[in-house]
């Protein structure tokens, strides 16, 4: 597998045209790519930013969090939206010239207009879209990459009912492919200001792309989740 950074201009605050980014800078994609995009450069495509200086950033998390768990040892809570667990509800003042900038208001629906923008442009039929942020996960220091959306691909590879090298057949198993591509995606992509909002992620294995709404196939509900019993007192 191929991950590819595509380095391009500065996006800035509170508003800036993807599209023209796309245009000028992704000038290869290639049948059965899957491509990576910043939540950040899709939320400044959509105008998703606030002046520091007009908005309490808490009282912003609360709107756009789905729950809160409070930290009295830490100066913040931790969040959960978007079916993640992010910092400060996804709320970004890296890079923001002053902005807070939220995350996109629909990251599936940006993915889809995405999507179909470059299938057509490219003339293409197999074609993936992800859209990227980053996130911390307990036990570990360091964030790493996890998609908030996308579309035209299967996000899970199903493993059940194959047997493995002892003939053992599977029952449970399944692979988070949307999230370990976001990861690759990621460490390429950088933190800070390495100015790569854009990944081409080539040659992915095993990936099988269709159209539709695949999200349920990935997002576990509240009620199922085995994790739950460590967040469920907060759930409203």
């Amino acid at each position: 597998m191929q991950v590819i950074p595509i380095k391009t201009r500065v996006l800035t605050p509170p508003q800036d045209d993807l599209l023209t980014v796309i245009d000028e800078y992704l000038t290869d994609v290639q049948e059965g790519d899957i491509i990576a995009i910043s939540s950040k450069v899709v939320a400044l495509h959509e105008g998703r930013c606030v002046p520091q200086t007009e908005v309490n950033k808490e009282d912003l998390v609360e709107v756009e969090a789905d729950f809160i768990i409070p930290r009295p040892y830490w100066n913040s809570p931790l969040t959960v939206t978007k079916h993640a667990f992010l910092g400060a509800a996804g709320i970004d003042e890296s890079n923001g010239g002053g902005y807070l900038v939220l995350l996109p208001q629909d990251s599936f629906v940006a993915a889809k207009r995405y999507q179909e923008y470059l299938k057509a442009k490219f003339n293409l039929t197999n074609l993936g879209v992800l859209v990227t942020d980053s996130h911390s996960t307990p036990f570990r220091y360091g964030a790493t990459g996890v998609a908030l959306g996308w579309y035209g691909f299967r996000p899970i590879e199903d493993h059940r009912g194959r047997k493995d090298l002892f003939l053992r057949e599977i029952q449970y198993e399944r692979s988070n492919l949307a999230d370990g591509l976001a990861a690759a995606a990621t460490v390429v992509a950088g933190e800070v200001d390495e100015c790569v909002p854009l990944v081409v992620l080539r040659d992915v294995p095993r990936v099988v792309f269709q159209a539709g709404d695949t999200k349920d196939d990935l997002f576990v509900p509240y009620t199922e989740d085995t994790f739950r019993v460590l967040y469920e007192k907060w759930l409203e």
